[in-house]
């Protein structure tokens, strides 16, 4: 999709958006200083440290990453594109989990409780923008993954790009549904599942939710896109540094959590007792071999790439 709201100066110091001059520099130490707060406080939920102002987690846990998202996408897609990125994730991830909580189509049978706040019908109103920010970055890693650091509507950005971000995305819920459903109720599966209380299909539904929002999206920006539509900025090196910078900032939350989280038994719906240590550890152990491994790898493919400034 080219973004009229987007443009570039040829001093790589400055991109102009809608209009107004913003030097990226000023604009990484911002996105920067949004991933290390965010780092520090997905360490500190692992601890007693935060347990004063524990019913603000849940919106923390949204705002700063939703943050960062829009204004590192502002810069890389244009403000008229994240929108359009925003509306489809909205639309799709709220009437599948809508489906899900009416049908057990797709994720399986579960509901909400009131940990997370408001809702939009029958979902919180912080699922939508936890799924547009998660799926950002997502899509990003995945250009990084496949060696493709511009926006051309290529046969890869259409087909490949959002197979691959969908698996990236499935990576976290694999590291953060038990502990958010089992252990703090967020939401309730009325059946318990074998994945530490949460069931199989449910990440076969994610897999499908997410890969929908990618795929819908590549079409849409491949029907306005043109062979002139990359932009400079997406060479740029720090830009891309800091996604992957914001992704494992996300997953030391499970690291942390296995490192420092308390063990007690909790009894899921099924009546199945899990050991929330045993819990603990196994999802940290996961997330080093698939959000932390993709981090890694992400990387070094970004820190070799010739294609980068």
């Amino acid at each position: 999709m080219v973004d009229s709201s987007y443009q570039t100066c040829h001093d790589d110091d400055y991109v102009i958006m809608n209009g107004f001059p913003m030097n990226t520099t000023k604009r990484d130490r911002i996105l920067w200083a949004l991933t290390c707060l965010f780092a520090a406080f997905a360490v500190l939920k692992a601890t007693p440290v935060l347990d004063s102002v524990r019913v603000l987690i849940p919106v923390i846990s949204i705002l700063v990453p939703t943050t960062f998202a829009l204004i590192h996408g502002q810069r890389r897609l244009g403000a008229r594109t994240m929108l359009v990125f925003f509306v489809i994730t909205f639309a799709i991830s709220w009437t599948m989990e809508s489906s899900s909580i009416a049908t057990g189509f797709p994720f399986g049978h579960y509901h909400y409780t009131d940990n997370l706040g408001p809702k939009l019908g029958t979902v919180p109103l912080l699922i939508m923008p936890a799924y547009f920010s998660m799926c950002y970055l997502s899509w990003n890693l995945a250009h990084v993954l496949l060696d493709k650091f511009n926006q051309d509507a290529d046969r890869l950005q259409i087909l490949a790009v959002p197979v691959l971000a969908a698996f990236i995305m499935v990576m976290w819920d694999l590291c953060m549904d038990p502990s958010r459903a089992t252990v703090k109720q967020a939401w309730i599966w009325h059946d318990g599942g074998s994945y530490f209380g949460v069931p199989f299909v449910n990440f076969m539904g994610w897999y499908l939710t997410v890969y929908l929002i990618f795929q819908i999206f590549a079409l849409v920006q491949s029907k306005y896109s043109t062979t002139s539509s990359h932009h400079p900025v997406d060479g740029l090196r720090a830009g891309w540094m800091l996604n992957v910078g914001f992704y494992f900032a996300t997953f030391l939350e499970f690291v942390a959590v296995a490192a420092f989280g308390s063990d007690h038994p909790v009894t899921d719906p099924a009546g199945v007792v899990w050991s929330t240590g045993s819990m603990y550890e196994s999802l940290g152990l996961v997330s080093i071999f698939t959000m932390g491994f993709v981090s890694v790898l992400a990387y070094f493919k970004i820190h070799h790439s010739t294609a980068l400034q």
